[in-house]
Formats: structure tokens, C-alpha cells, sequence
């Protein structure tokens, strides 16, 4: 029997593992230490930008809050007037002058003018926020430039030169549009203006010492862009060229502001919607109050059972003078549908009968609803962007085409705005 060697063992070749293993170790190791390294140079990188960026973070924040600000102080105070028939209308802006009783006018900033000179009803104005009337921080941008701000002229409060009409159905005279002249927003009320660092041939120096809080000056064109015409987008400036500071608007039409990052443009605006000034009004309890006066007044309602039913409304005849608040009357009539029931009768109202016989029918509108629009005379001139249900088909002048109508006897409720409040006069 052949007896077979014993194997041989493989020593070297663990040997060689061993070494090969320390290696691929310490390369690991080194790699390790190289990632740590890295990501140590990285974080200490990172760290340092962050450090930069702090400062200019910070003033971002400053900035979006002084926008935020100026937007909530100018909405508090239009929706907080008293009484009544005042909210809505907002604050003019700052010209930086102001009138001392038995001296005149003289310069100073940050107040609210008491009217413009050169100005007449429903035009549109310019000029810096009113931050001392309304009590707020002087507001600057992140360039450190005070806000400037742009009023309808139909909202502004100019005690000499009011508009006729103030309700939740007029437009404001204020259009947004972007470099490509796409509207962005319509019909607002106000704008809040970022005027962002000076560009192209605005100067900003100051012009009077009275003036040294702020700084600067009261021309618009050094502010709001573009200061050339011919850098122009679309042709449109964000301020009104040729008059005085270039601070009022020439008419009553509505105005384009751009809103774009070029060369030549750089402003920012915060908007304020006619909805952001009488979605709070109406939640207003003395609101609600003054609709159910003009609506249920015994004398009011004998007055108008007195009149002729004119007009597509019935209502063009109503002298507001004999309202209980004629300036409440006189911003809401347009609201105001009246007809007459020949010969009285009893009235069905969400089929209820009315206990007596009536001689006419007074119906509030409600807010426009979905499918409704009142933005012209011919639209306000149509019943259908007025009233609901029933009351489109019943309601017709002088005489009612039938006795049913819909809505509420109740008083006006801001949980359904559009609801028509109906009432029969005997």
C-alpha cells in the first residue's frame, strides 16, 4: 500500500493575505481620514457662506415683514373707520408736507396729505407710505428704501374729492402686469411699492433736511421704474408722467404698473384687492345694521312707497337725503331693486304668503355670485348680475310680472353675502 504525502501547508500564502489585508486596511483608514477631511474642509465651507449669507437673510426677512406691515396697517385702517359709511376708503399717501393750522403748509414727512394739489375725483396717486398716521416703523425695503404706495382714486380718502360710489362692486383703477405685458392682477384698490436700489438716471438725494429720516426726495420717478420712457415695457412707467412729482394719474382709466427684473426695472409691489377691504366690512355687526335701517326705516319706506319706480332698478327717482344715513344710502342704492304690486297683494316669499297685502317690493342685492358681473354701466344696468332665483323673473318696472319672490326677511348676514334680502311694503 503506497502511503500518500500529507499536504502541504499553505504558510506563505497566509502570510501574503496578511499583508495584503494590512494594506487594503490602511488604505482604507487613510481613505477615511481623507473623507473626514473633505467633508470638515466642506462643512467649514459651508458654515462661512452660511456666516455671509446671514446678514442679507436677515434683511429679507426685514423686508418681507416691513411689506407685510405697511399692507395690514393701510387695510386696518380703511376697514376700521368709523362710522360706517367712512370704512373702505384708504389712506393718501405721504407728499411730505403737511398743514399747520395758522401757518400753512409745511414741509414734513411721513404723514398722510390731506388732499393733492392738482388732483381731482377718481384720479389715482402716488406717494411714500404715511408710516407716522399709521402708526407704524418707517418701512424700507431691502435696498433701505422707504415703501412708496399707489391709490385708486376711487378709494382714496380725500375729504375734498370723493368718489360718488363706494361699495364691494367698485374697481379699483390699479392693473399689474409682467415683462411680457401678461396681466398679473386687475382692478385693485392700492399697491405697496418696493422701489429696490436706484437705477439708470433716479436720484435720491435728499431734498430738504425736514426730510432726514426717510431721505430722499418726493419725485416718483426717481423711485419707481423705469426713470427713461424709451426703457419702457410695453410703454408703460410705474408712476404718471407730466404731472407735478409725477404723482397723479392724467385720467380716470386704468393704470398699468410693470412688475420685472431687467436693467431697467426693479420694483415689487404688495397688492390690496377691493376683497381685502369689504370682505372685513361686511363681517362688520354696524354694517349689517345699516343695511337693515335703509331696508326697514318706517319713514324710509314710506318715502318710497311715494315715488315713481323708475329706471332698470326702480330706483333711479330715490333721493338719499331721506335715507337714516344718506352717504350709507348713497354708496349702496345701486344694491337697491324696487317694484310695485298692482293692485296690492299678498306676496309669496320662499313660498311663504306675507300677511298683508303689499303696494311694492324692496329687494337688497347681495354680493355678486358666480356668473355675475357688475364692472360696467351696461352689466349694472342688467337684473340678472343682481338678483337670484325667483326674483330675476318677478322683478320688473314699474310692475311686478308676478307676486313670488325669493331671498331673506331677515337682516344681512356675511355668512351669505349674496343672499337678496327682500321686503314687502304695504
Amino acid at each position: 500500500m503506497t502511503t500518500l504525502p500529507p499536504p502541504m501547508l499553505a504558510e506563505p500564502l497566509h502570510r501574503s493575505n496578511g499583508v495584503s489585508g494590512g494594506r487594503r486596511r490602511q488604505r482604507g483608514v487613510a481613505l477615511l481620514a481623507m473623507l473626514t477631511l473633505l467633508t470638515l474642509v466642506g462643512l467649514y465651507l459651508f458654515v462661512g457662506q452660511l456666516s455671509a449669507m446671514q446678514p442679507r437673510m436677515v434683511r429679507e426677512q426685514e423686508a418681507a415683514a416691513a411689506f407685510s406691515e405697511a399692507k395690514t396697517a393701510l387695510i386696518g385702517d380703511s376697514i376700521s373707520r368709523v362710522p360706517i359709511n367712512k370704512a373702505g376708503y384708504l389712506s393718501l399717501p405721504d407728499l411730505g408736507t403737511r398743514l399747520v393750522p395758522g401757518v400753512g403748509w409745511v414741509l414734513a414727512e411721513g404723514g398722510e396729505s390731506v388732499t393733492f394739489p392738482g388732483d381731482g375725483k377718481d384720479l389715482s396717486v402716488i406717494g411714500k407710505f404715511p408710516w407716522k398716521t399709521l402708526d407704524t416703523a418707517l418701512l424700507r425695503d431691502l435696498a433701505g428704501a422707504c415703501l412708496w404706495y399707489v391709490v385708486s382714486g376711487r378709494f382714496k380718502n380725500d375729504g375734498f374729492l370723493k368718489t360718488d360710489t363706494l361699495n364691494w362692486d367698485t374697481a379699483g383703477q390699479i392693473d399689474v402686469i409682467d415683462a411680457n405685458g401678461s396681466l398679473i392682477a386687475t382692478n385693485l384698490a392700492a399697491l405697496v411699492v418696493a422701489p429696490g436700489p436706484a437705477l439708470d438716471g433716479q436720484s435720491r438725494v435728499l431734498a430738504d433736511a425736514a426730510y432726514s429720516e426717510c431721505g430722499g426726495n418726493y419725485d416718483a420717478r426717481n423711485y419707481l421704474d423705469s426713470y427713461d420712457s424709451a426703457d419702457a415695457i410695453g410703454g408703460q412707467v410705474n408712476y404718471f408722467a407730466g404731472s407735478t412729482n409725477n404723482r397723479v394719474a392724467p385720467n380716470t382709466s386704468n393704470m398699468r404698473f410693470v412688475m420685472s427684473t431687467t436693467d431697467h426695472y426693479n420694483d415689487r409691489f404688495a397688492f390690496i384687492s377691493v376683497d381685502d377691504l369689504f370682505n372685513p366690512v361686511m363681517r362688520r355687526s354696524d354694517f349689517a345694521q345699516a343695511i337693515d335701517n335703509l331696508l326697514d326705516t318706517p319713514t324710509f319706506q314710506t318715502y318710497l312707497q311715494s315715488i315713481v319706480a323708475a329706471g332698470n332698478k326702480g330706483t333711479f327717482n330715490i333721493d338719499c337725503s331721506a335715507a337714516p344715513d344718506p352717504i350709507f344710502c348713497a354708496n349702496w342704492k345701486e344694491m337697491l331693486f324696487l317694484t310695485q304690486i298692482s293692485p296690492p297683494s299678498p306676496i309669496t316669499i320662499n313660498g311663504a304668503t306675507s300677511p298683508l297685502p303689499c303696494g311694492r317690493v324692496l329687494i337688497f342685492a347681495g354680493r355678486k355670485s358666480v356668473g355675475q358681473s357688475r364692472s360696467d354701466a351696461l352689466e349694472k344696468a342688467d337684473k340678472r348680475n343682481y338678483l337670484e332665483g325667483l326674483n330675476v323673473s318677478s322683478f320688473a318696472v314699474p310692475n311686478a310680472t308676478a307676486t313670488a319672490f325669493s331671498g331673506s326677511l331677515a337682516g344681512f348676514s356675511a355668512a351669505s353675502p349674496a343672499t337678496d334680502l327682500v321686503r314687502c311694503l304695504p
